[in-house]
């Protein structure tokens, strides 16, 4: 049964990925759509294959990324609200994000194609300083762990508040990344979160039976002979790594690894193989969506695709939360 789930998931997720090429500035029909992938001479072609192709795979990698950790984090802490942005990286990137257009501003040079480096660098730079931070006697206290990254996020948030308010130019660019958006980008932008999202899903389906065991509980993890700290640092450092390579590209995406995992429980189990497996073809699926909502609900202009996954998902996770209260 868990099988057939799964490949009705990727034939869901090859429709949705072929449909949301059509929506944009420019609608294209569903024909031509479908000719361009066989043939040379569709008119649509080049819009497709160097525009909006490249994009929609940006936004299921992304997609499927940010929902893959989030699954890992929350079995692996044993909380339902924990996301991918739960060691700092969201707020570390933002910084560097906006840092790199506040001195291509102040300075006049030409640091806004660097910007995803520079804010990739600041992402992993929180995360480990969270992971530091938390560390007591050779091991990682969830409580020390979720504290220091509230406490790195709010440092680097600080910090970005205070540049945007420096930043003259581009200010509308600052914002609109803040929000999230995949606007602009192409082929060149997808290897290196591709590979983060692959090399993680690997990770994290090799280590599914420990996560399984953790999930019950580390002291139990513990007789049952896991090397727990092992394991948690594995996922902590690769997770983090993932998610400062998709929003150093993507920009600040709320609500995906949060609630994604969380309709992907209900759907498929909480056994974390079958988890990260599906919780990764669900974000994608439901990423894609968003994204091509976001094409196409001001055209020709777009909105930032952060804001419409949190229309979506603000309301999911309060129907969520309060199916658990009534349920506890």
């Amino acid at each position: 049964m868990k099988i057939f789930k799964i490949f009705s998931a990727i034939i869901l997720l090859l429709f949705v990925a072929i449909v949301s090429t059509m929506f944009g500035g420019v609608h294209i029909p569903f024909r031509e759509t479908i000719k361009s992938f066989f043939t040379a001479d569709s008119e649509w072609k080049q819009i497709i294959w160097n525009i909006r192709f490249p994009r929609v795979l940006l936004s299921i990698v992304a997609g499927a990324g940010l929902a893959a950790v989030g699954g890992a984090f929350q079995g692996l802490l044993r909380n339902p609200l924990v996301d991918p942005y739960l060691l700092g990286v969201s707020s570390g990137a933002s910084f560097g994000a906006v840092l790199s257009i506040f001195l291509a501003d102040a300075y006049s040079i030409s640091l806004i194609y660097k910007t995803p480096l520079i804010s990739f660098v600041f992402a992993l730079f929180a995360a480990i300083m969270t992971i530091v931070l938390s560390r007591r006697n050779g091991t990682t206290p969830i409580t020390d762990l979720i504290l220091s990254g509230v406490l790195i996020s709010i440092l680097f948030s600080s910090a970005t508040v205070m540049l945007l308010m420096l930043v003259r130019k581009n200010i509308t660019h600052a914002y609109v990344w803040l929000f999230g958006t995949l606007s602009g980008t192409g082929w060149d932008d997808l290897p290196v979160p591709l590979m983060a999202t692959a090399l993680f899903i690997f990770l994290s389906v090799g280590l599914s039976e420990q996560l399984n065991v953790i999930s019950l509980g580390e002291t139990q993890a513990k007789i049952s002979g896991v090397n727990v700290e092992f394991v948690k640092f594995l996922i902590y450092i690769a997770g983090s790594f993932t998610t400062a390579a998709i929003v150093s590209v993507t920009g600040v995406i709320g609500f995906v690894g949060l609630i994604t995992p969380h309709m992907t429980r209900r759907i498929f189990g909480s056994e974390h193989k079958t988890l990260i497996i599906s919780s990764a073809l669900t974000g994608g699926i439901f990423l894609c969506v968003c994204d091509a909502f976001a094409r196409s609900i001001v055209r020709p202009s777009e909105l930032p695709i952060g804001v419409i996954t949190a229309f979506v998902g603000a309301p999911v996770m309060f129907t969520i939360l309060k199916r658990s209260g009534s349920n506890g």
